[in-house]
């Protein structure tokens, strides 16, 4: 899902959440499907959609597998809708509708293993933001959205992840003749009967409730074909208003260059045909449902191809391998962020990239400095947050490409993740036991700092050189000065040290907080980057303790957490502040000292011969 454009789900859910800079206990994935009492197996939808309402009336079929013995009850979610009958196995079924939850009565008990079907009618007018729903627009249209909480909106489901359909989903939509239906799966025809048309298609994959997906208006169509070999085809077919023909030819221009690509990189396409149709209105820029994405109509204006890029590489990371529950959203939506960027470096550079992952830091930095939480679990008011779940999900995934050291072996890990879970769920705890297959170590400590708990590193580092014929030492004190999260985050820090002739990365080893280390380099070290190629989440402040003037140069450290800097002495003394530079900013005879810098900085106080540095974060 793609929520660049427009709206956010925070829009939808008023949940105050409040924050304090406490150890936090973060509760581990369940595997919820385990305590469930029976397996969706196949969902068969029969519905009459008469076009000029939100109103819909039809009926599912859903067929199930019992996992406990003397099963005699079950439960669906349907809200807003009513139902009109119950049948299981063909015999009425009494039920229970209270609120969301509809309490099934069977007619027989069913033990582990048995397999039975139920069918729901039921109808009525759609309501709420999400689910089924109809506007007259340029033409009359309608669609379902689902995700993440609202597909029981317009379908009885059992609406949890977790809980694939095994064997897909088929649709028989009846609609006015002048309407065409798409819908998730395969197109198996059309039967006209007195001016209404029932369109049939099927999926036969697993597939979660939220991704089941049909629209209906005054579609237009053509289609793409993507030739993985000379003999191999996929259909790739194009559903939008006839007006927006004009734009059609060049906004899906690129659909099968990124199949083609993200084909290269994660495996043969997973499904059976692939399409996009094309809504508006639409709260979101796009929504990955299985098979067929749908788009907002400005995207085809604009040629959003990022946008489009993002919503097909979740037919892998997200639709493929759907994450275990909303606290695991990270993994979807992650993954197709860091998909689309990957893309646009294949188009346009890898410096573009870079800035593109850059700017994304930046948003998540934003994101945490106003509502800092972990990406897993996170608020129900975040579970889609650009800075977070999107944003710091991309960068976590490139920190693990990072720990890959080179790419070969972070594509084995994504072949690894992808064969373990195709058409399965995963949580984060199963992507933390690829990567220790796969890297052969125990990254418990990569997933415990970036996943399960909030915040980033933000380095001070002090730095000296000293000259010791013919060689150079290079001394450095790394001090971690975050305010939330880990006290010391151990992912290794990659340092570029720049020579007059040339430069070369150490990459140090992080297991403490302040932490000190010397090298004895053959060159004069010039300078000191952190991070020069863009791997890692973090800030810093980069201290050259040999630029500070002769004066003071020994250096009692000292971090300020707060924008002040506050000194008592026993009688007054000469007080001197300098930056970094060593040039002096303030100067002062007092016996006591409250000092607010004019920004967040370096700065060093100088008294009775000492002088102590101060580190002001924003």
């Amino acid at each position: 899902m793609n929520f660049i454009i427009y709206f956010q789900l925070a829009l939808f859910f008023q949940i105050p959440v409040e924050f304090e800079n406490k150890q936090v206990f973060y509760p581990k994935p369940v595997r919820a499907e385990s305590t469930h009492s029976y397996n969706v197996l196949h969902y068969l939808i029969d519905l009459d959609l008469p076009m000029n309402s939100r109103y819909l009336s039809g009926a599912v079929t859903i067929a199930m597998r019992s996992n406990i013995n003397n099963l005699n009850r079950i439960d669906l979610y349907l809200l807003g809708l009513g139902v009109d009958s119950v049948r299981v196995d063909g015999i009425m079924a009494t039920y229970n509708h209270i609120g969301e939850t509809l309490w099934i009565n069977l007619p027989q008990v069913y033990n582990q293993g048995d397999s039975f079907n139920v069918m729901v009618g039921y109808s009525g007018t759609a309501t709420g933001s999400m689910g089924y729903l109809w506007y007259q627009s340029l033409h009359p249209i309608s669609y379902t959205l689902g995700c993440p909480f609202a597909e029981k909106n317009w379908l009885p489901c059992y609406d949890a992840l977790w809980d694939k359909a095994d064997y897909g989903v088929e649709f028989y939509i009846t609609v006015p003749e002048s309407f065409t239906v798409c819908a998730t799966g395969e197109f198996l025809g059309k039967t006209v009967q007195q001016g209404y048309a029932t369109y049939h298609w099927r999926h036969n994959y697993p597939i979660s409730p939220y991704l089941i997906h049909f629209a209906s208006s005054i579609f237009t169509t053509y289609s793409d074909w993507y030739h993985s070999a000379p003999d191999e085809s996929l259909e790739i077919k194009y559903y939008f208003w006839p007006e927006d023909s004009v734009y059609t030819t060049n906004a899906f221009s690129l659909t099968t260059d990124m199949l083609e690509f993200y084909d290269s990189l994660f495996g043969a396409y997973p499904f059976e045909r692939y399409g996009m149709d094309v809504v508006s209105p639409f709260y979101y820029g796009g929504m990955e449902h299985q098979t067929t994405s749908t788009i907002l109509r400005q995207w085809i204006i604009q040629g959003n191809f990022y946008g489009m890029a993002h919503e097909l590489s979740h037919q892998w990371w997200g639709d493929m391998i759907t994450c275990f529950g909303w606290a695991n959203v990270w993994l979807n939506e992650g993954f197709a962020t860091y998909c689309d960027a990957l893309y646009l470096e294949k188009r346009e550079g890898h410096q573009v990239f870079i800035n593109t992952m850059l700017g994304r830091r930046n948003a998540y930095f934003s994101a945490e400095a106003s509502n800092p939480h972990p990406i897993y679990d996170p608020p129900p008011n975040q579970i889609f947050s650009w800075g977070h779940s999107y944003c710091k999900g991309s960068w976590v995934l490139h920190m693990i490409r990072y720990l890959c050291s080179n790419d070969s072996v972070w594509l084995n890990l994504l072949s690894t993740y992808r064969d373990s879970f195709a058409y399965k769920n995963a949580s984060t705890d199963d992507l933390k036991r690829i990567t220790n297959q796969v890297l052969n170590g125990d990254y418990t400590w990569f997933f415990d700092e970036w996943v399960y708990q909030m915040g980033y590193p933000y380095y001070s580092i002090l730095w000296n050189k000293i000259y010791e014929s013919p060689n150079w030492r290079l001394i450095l004190d790394i001090t971690q000065i975050q305010t939330i999260g880990p006290a010391v985050f151990h992912m290794p820090l990659p340092l570029g040290i720049n020579f007059s002739a040339g430069d070369t990365i150490l990459t140090l080893a992080i297991d403490s907080s302040p932490q000190h280390f010397e090298f004895l380099l053959t060159q004069e070290p010039m300078q000191v980057v952190v991070d020069p190629q863009n791997w890692i989440i973090q800030k810093n402040i980069v201290t050259p303790v040999f630029e500070l003037s002769s004066a003071h140069t020994q250096t009692d450290l000292t971090t300020s957490v707060a924008r002040r800097i506050i000194l008592r002495l026993k009688d007054k003394q000469i007080i001197k502040v300098f930056d970094v530079t060593g040039r002096l900013l303030d100067e002062w005879k007092a016996d006591y000292l409250n000092y607010r810098p004019s920004a967040a900085g370096v700065y060093f106080l100088r008294y009775q011969d000492r002088t102590k540095k101060f580190v002001i974060i924003e």
